[in-house]
């Protein structure tokens, strides 16, 4: 019961540093992050049916199942971002702000028994961040927008049972949104002249659920899928603030609103082969209901005037956004002893925003990702890195063939640097162990579970059973072959 009770001790303490790196702001370019450590984005996430590892329980709360004793990782993203919008008529191209947004992400894992495991995550999977100039020509649609998630996700996995495991996990997820543009009021705004300007802000908690399976039928391939809900959050106490000119401001009134933010259910599909020892290759498939995300509403709690008579109650956001799928593929090879690893993957990501609703808000087209990733483990302690460009490929909108209202070219490319830290350890017997390296294949054996058969690594140091030589025994010698006494002359029979 100590034991137990120092294990648990433990875990909390680890788990409550791990919780302290959300205090950071969570933002990046674009919308859905899937960069949560190193391993995963060295392999482009392709991590559906990875195995151990506690991370992975992000792309499916099964891959629990195949880890032993207890887990901790913490990682940290930087995106580095170069966006730049391009006037067709003009000529003129305008940047947007390219500074570093960090993302952190922690999880931990440990296994109670042969079929019972535990884990926890900290990540943050959706988020947005961009600023253009205040003074540029698309002002009107956007300065600056950010939504910043994070998410708090316990899992539980069951197994493997004769090659299954199963895994449930609950989302609980807070999100906040900024928005400011300015507002085209009929006044001059040559550049000197002051900004009209309209400021959005809301936050709210919002909840999900998340299912994985696992199913290894030789030792060779592992198939996983996994399901994440959709999450809405609900902001009912949002706040409108108008910044406008003094012949407005009777008009344009501070005031709260409501407003819903529906994220996107996502279903993952996965396979990963096992060729040849320390080397394993995974290929992955995500579907993304991005048609959620369709028009953004803020109901107003007072309105605005319209004349004498009329008000508008609401203003709205229209996107558009049709569901998409990403294909990843991604492996891993492991060397010296398990000391070292190296990884390397692909990701292509389909554009899911319509031409005629694109904007500088959030200006997205098709991506391609190559990523790399190197590793290193000693004593239970890993550390990772990895690094990948985003590719948003060129994208033209036009008023005549697309019917936008705000025309021109756009392009992006973001650096993505992941530096990753863990440690874990083996537990047999009630007592941590360090793990023992060796060049053995992948250690997720089928049913090694049901079949009793202990893991010859695990032993712990210095329990082991002493060699006992047994004590030397005379030769045994046929009786027919004893010789006897010799006896006297005569007296023989």
């Amino acid at each position: 019961m100590k034991r137990l009770t120092h294990r648990i001790r433990i875990f909390s303490v680890v788990l409550a540093a791990a919780m302290s790196l959300t205090s950071a702001v969570a933002s990046a370019n674009g919308f859905y992050i899937q960069e949560m450590t190193a391993p995963g984005l060295g392999q482009a996430g392709a991590m559906v049916a990875a195995g151990e590892g506690p991370a992975n329980q992000y792309w499916n709360a099964a891959n629990l199942a195949y880890s032993k004793g207890f887990w901790f990782e913490a990682g940290l993203t930087t995106f580095i971002p170069i966006s730049w919008y391009r006037n067709d008529v003009t000529g003129v191209k305008t940047y947007a702000s390219d500074a570093p947004q960090p993302v952190p992400a922690a999880f931990a894992s440990y296994r109670i028994n042969d079929w019972l495991t535990v884990g926890i995550a900290e990540f943050t999977n959706f988020g947005l961040a961009i600023n253009w100039p205040k003074d540029w020509e698309g002002n009107h649609k956007i300065i600056s927008s950010s939504m910043q998630t994070f998410t708090i996700n316990p899992n539980i996995a069951f197994g493997p049972f004769k090659g299954f495991s199963i895994g449930v996990g609950f989302d609980a997820m807070y999100g906040n949104f900024k928005i400011k543009k300015a507002l085209t009021l009929g006044l001059d705004d040559r550049p000197g002249n002051p900004l009209n300007l309209i400021n959005l802000s809301g936050e709210a908690w919002g909840f999900g659920a998340n299912i994985g399976l696992m199913y290894q039928p030789v030792k060779w391939v592992r198939i996983g899928a996994s399901y994440r809900t959709a999450i809405k959050i609900a902001a009912d106490s949002g706040y409108v603030d108008f910044d406008v000119s003094e012949p407005w401001a009777a008009r344009f009134k501070d005031q709260r609103f409501s407003a819903e933010i529906n994220l996107p259910h996502i279903v993952f599909l996965g396979v990963r082969f096992f060729p040849a020892k320390g080397f394993s290759l995974e290929l992955d498939a995500q579907w993304i209901q991005w048609s959620t995300w369709d028009t953004l509403k803020f109901k107003l709690s007072e309105g605005i005037p319209l004349g004498p008579t009329g008000k508008q109650d609401e203003l709205s956001e229209v996107s558009k956004y049709h569901d998409a799928w990403q294909v990843r593929i991604g492996g891993e090879y492991r060397f010296f002893k398990n000391h070292f690893a190296v990884r390397a993957g692909f990701l292509w990501d389909q554009n899911p925003a319509s031409a005629q609703y694109l904007s500088p808000m959030l200006p997205d087209s098709n991506r391609v990702m190559p990523c790399i990733s190197f590793g290193t483990e000693w004593a239970g302690f890993f550390i990772d890195v990895a690094y990948m460009p985003v590719f948003t490929l060129q994208r033209t909108v036009t008023w005549e063939g697309d019917g936008n209202n705000f025309p021109g070219t756009y392009k992006n490319i973001t650096h993505d640097l992941t530096v990753s830290l863990g440690y874990h350890f083996d537990v047999v017997k009630g007592k941590a162990r360090i793990p023992k390296y060796t060049d053995r294949e992948d250690e997720e054996v089928v049913g090694a579970n049901e079949l009793g058969q202990g893991d010859p690594e695990m032993q712990p140091v210095g329990e082991a059973e002493e060699f006992q030589p047994e004590p030397e025994q005379e030769p045994s010698i046929p009786e027919d072959q004893l010789q006897t006494e010799p006896q006297p002359v005569g007296e023989a029979e």
